[in-house]
């Protein structure tokens, strides 16, 4: 797969499942779509695990970046991930895999990177709602700590 078809595929996978409303009127990511309209979304080939790409995500410009890192082990990513949040303490980084989440599996694996006043912004906003209601304590405490 190309990296282009990989953006493509990722784009299709957000609109058909993390943008999809669930059960609870809610969609997995209530904030994906706006991003995806608006042109939000900062994809990053990460697939060789240089630091350098991951210092790539441009803050001022984008609200997620996608680091597509398929074909690694995810095994060593946490190490990776805790060298760039000491350097970047503004910004979170989440492994999403195959494997990984609760309401949905990434298609590929990938590290989100977000920046952390917009995401703890918009748990707030969330948490005046009952979006969190059908969220297993488990796995709102792993997420959301």
């Amino acid at each position: 797969m190309t990296f282009e078809q990989f953006q493509e595929q990722f784009i299709d996978w957000t609109i058909n499942v993390i943008e999809a409303k669930r059960d609870s009127g809610f969609p997995i990511c209530p904030f994906a779509r706006k991003a995806r309209l608006q042109g939000k979304i900062q994809f990053i080939d990460a697939r060789d695990l240089s630091l350098e790409k991951f210092r790539e995500f441009d803050d001022t410009k984008y609200e997620i970046g996608i680091a597509w890192i398929e074909g690694n082990d995810v095994d060593s990513i946490p190490d990776m991930l805790e060298v760039m949040h000491k350097e970047n303490p503004e910004l979170l980084y989440f492994i999403s895999t195959k494997d990984s989440g609760h309401f949905a599996k990434n298609f590929q694996d990938c590290v989100f990177i977000q920046l952390r006043g917009d995401l703890e912004e918009k748990r707030a906003y969330l948490h005046s709602t009952s979006y969190y209601d059908s969220w297993p304590e488990d796995y709102y405490k792993s997420i959301v700590g």
